[in-house]
């Protein structure tokens, strides 16, 4: 129950800021951004909540975006219905992924999903006269850029989200939390645990593509470099740094991965004086972004491995304990 009230709260939050900060980069780019990111992030974790890992997410991502693109574009569909049939061709080619080798293990699944992301990637460029992803193109949008298309996309993502928390508190959740903690006590138990590693990784897939179809209309362009292997590691590392198996981890894990990669340009010309570290590099921001964000991920990983939601709830802890002694003393 407190959960949903802090959700409902951040997304109120989320809403009223625009009317503080209007500018036109921080909500058409920055806040728009964040929120498909923490979609994204989020379907990745829905998987991870079942024991599986995928390393090759941005194929699910790039299937989504491609296919709502050449509807809208090509086909004349309304950008909302490229966008819902993106998502499901999506989920269509998971399914068919997941039944490949939804029984391999989780790092084994990690790798076979890489692949399958390569292979995207390959047949998008050798049949470019079709998708058109080497030069790109132009996409269409749901809503008009800035305001109305950030509220468009915040209203997706918050719904999206709130669908994936209710199927991690239904049965199949518990059914996904019980295959992750122990696979072979879950078969015991009755549980089939491919038919639910399977689900969960349709499900997944199916909001990655909605992610990926957002993605392309908030840039209202789309190129083959949607299937950057950068896209593969961001839900793990959002997951990961906001903590991995809550619902509020992806989200934090987002906000702050966003805020880095938007923010971090702005701070190049004073990162000049440390270019003898990067002999050879003309510009030192970009190296220098890496390191510090694998530095903040090992540092995460080490004093804070349930993420910094962990940090966050003992803090909430903390404080309600403080005011309810206040109230015992009263």
């Amino acid at each position: 129950m407190r959960k949903m009230q802090y959700s409902v709260a951040a997304i109120a939050f989320a809403a009223v800021l625009p009317i503080f900060a209007s500018s036109e980069y921080f909500v058409g780019h920055v806040l728009t951004t964040m929120a498909i990111y923490a979609l994204y992030a989020s379907s990745w974790n829905l998987l991870a909540y079942s024991g599986q890992g995928s390393l090759g997410h941005a194929a699910f991502l790039g299937i989504g975006g491609f296919a709502s693109a050449l509807l809208s574009v090509k086909a004349g569909l309304p950008p909302i219905v490229g966008l819902l049939i993106g998502s499901l061709l999506s989920a269509g080619i998971g399914l068919l992924v997941g039944l490949a080798c939804v029984r391999l293990k989780a790092w084994f699944l990690a790798m076979v999903t890489f692949g399958f992301s390569v292979i995207a990637v390959t047949i998008i460029g050798q049949f470019d006269s079709i998708f058109g992803g080497m030069i790109g193109f132009p996409t269409s949008a749901i809503a008009e850029p800035g305001l109305p298309f950030y509220y468009a996309t915040l209203a997706i993502t918050a719904t999206s989200i709130i669908a994936i928390f209710v199927v991690m508190k239904s049965k199949w959740g518990l059914a996904f939390k019980a295959i992750h903690q122990n696979e072979l006590e879950a078969k015991m138990i009755g549980i089939n645990t491919a038919k639910y590693r399977l689900l969960a990784f349709i499900i997944s897939t199916f909001f990655a593509g909605l992610a990926g179809g957002l993605l392309a209309e908030s840039q209202l362009f789309i190129q083959n470099d949607i299937f950057k292997a950068e896209n593969s590691f961001l839900p793990l590392i959002m997951s990961v740094i906001g903590g991995l198996g809550t619902i509020e981890g992806p989200v934090i894990g987002s906000i702050i991965i966003v805020s880095i990669e938007s923010f971090m340009p702005l701070a190049y010309q004073y990162l000049q004086p440390l270019s003898p570290l990067f002999p050879g590099v003309s510009n030192v921001g970009p190296p220098l972004k890496f390191v510090m964000l694998g530095t903040f991920l090992i540092i995460i990983v080490i004093f804070l491995p349930k993420g910094i939601s962990s940090l966050l709830r003992k803090l909430s802890k903390y404080l309600r304990e403080g005011e309810t002694k206040k109230g015992e003393e009263i």
